[in-house]
């Protein structure tokens, strides 16, 4: 049996916030005044101002678009929601209302679960050694405030109380993923500090990208579907074949996969002792592989944002009414 759920007081979360507020709401009246304008101009060639006009594709590409526009349309007091908006909508009513879960995951996903407590144990080295004394304690506690949830990952709710900062952690899959430092923070996390702050009572919130070893299955799982891509019916498999006519070439992306994931040698064989590397530590070094934790950070600020907060009440209403409305009510 489905659950009953008060959709009219649902508390979205911080997550959640850039799905729901991504695009403009366009009234409906307004789609039904620009749809009318443009079948008198095709019906009588005439404009508004009274302009004799010729009736073009390009016009009638515009026409059908609005009139498809508007057959497909689901609309709240007035209002159509967007499809961005009214697909998260969607997922999150059949999530509730059945009790379900749609969980997303892929290998990037995964290192960032992975790999967090490493991030922000390098993250807490960075700022020691930079003289901000440091001692993070990853947050495990859900807060709500009657229109968000959230669970934030630094630091525990005691401390954000105290110092008003609070500090969101990413981990890039690999140096190419890594932002520079005049790239825009993606609007998402913005949307999504500010739902932290809006919790929390906090006046800046920092997302923090840091670019950590892969792990040990992950930098495996990348060299298997290499040894799967160059296996042969004839020779097998090339792993620990030096005959196999592709065993140089497997080698070598097993050297690329190592380059790609390892950014801290001694670290990485410190917590995966025993692994076996086809690139050497003599020659890790000698070719200066390891990236310093100073360039394997990033952060990116942003100030409290009350008028951004107020758009997300007027946002989490409408789609409470929608969800409503979703539920038949």
């Amino acid at each position: 049996m489905s659950k009953k759920i008060d959709f009219s007081k649902y508390e979205f979360r911080c997550s959640q916030l850039s799905l729901i507020t991504g695009r403009s709401l366009l009234s409906i009246s307004t789609l039904d005044n620009e749809i009318k304008d443009l079948l008198e101009e095709k019906l009588t060639l005439t404009s508004k101002t009274g302009r004799t006009i010729k009736w073009t594709e390009t016009k009638q590409k515009s026409l059908d678009s609005k009139q498809t526009k508007r057959k497909e349309s689901s609309v709240v007091n007035g209002l159509i929601i967007p499809k961005t908006m009214q697909s998260e909508l969607r997922k999150i009513y059949r999530m509730e209302k059945y009790n379900r879960n749609f969980p997303f995951t892929n290998a990037y996903v995964q290192k960032g679960i992975r790999q967090e407590e490493e991030a922000i144990t390098a993250y807490q080295d960075y700022r020691n050694k930079k003289g901000i004394q440091t001692y993070f304690k990853k947050n495990t506690q859900r807060l709500k405030n009657g229109w968000l949830s959230g669970e934030w990952d630094l630091p525990l709710l005691p401390e954000i109380k105290k110092t008003k900062e609070g500090f969101d952690i990413k981990c890039p899959w690999a140096l190419k993923t890594f932002p520079f430092a005049e790239d825009d923070l993606v609007g998402a996390y913005k949307d999504q500090n500010n739902g932290y702050m809006w919790l929390t009572g906090a006046e800046k919130w920092t997302t923090v990208y840091v670019l950590v070893n892969g792990t040990e299955h992950s930098i495996n799982n990348e060299k298997i579907k290499w040894e799967l891509a160059l296996t042969t019916a004839k020779q097998g498999s090339p792993v620990d074949d030096p005959e196999h006519p592709f065993y140089s070439e497997y080698i070598e992306k097993c050297r690329e996969i190592e380059k790609m994931m390892i950014y801290d040698y001694d670290r990485f064989m410190n917590d995966n002792s025993g692994h076996q590397l086809e690139i050497k530590k003599d020659e890790w070094y000698g070719e200066g592989y390891d990236i310093p934790l100073n360039e394997r950070v990033l952060e990116k600020t942003v100030e409290r944002d009350e008028s951004a907060i107020e758009f997300y009440k007027e946002r989490i209403i409408i789609g409470r009414e929608y969800l409503l409305k979703l539920n038949g009510q």
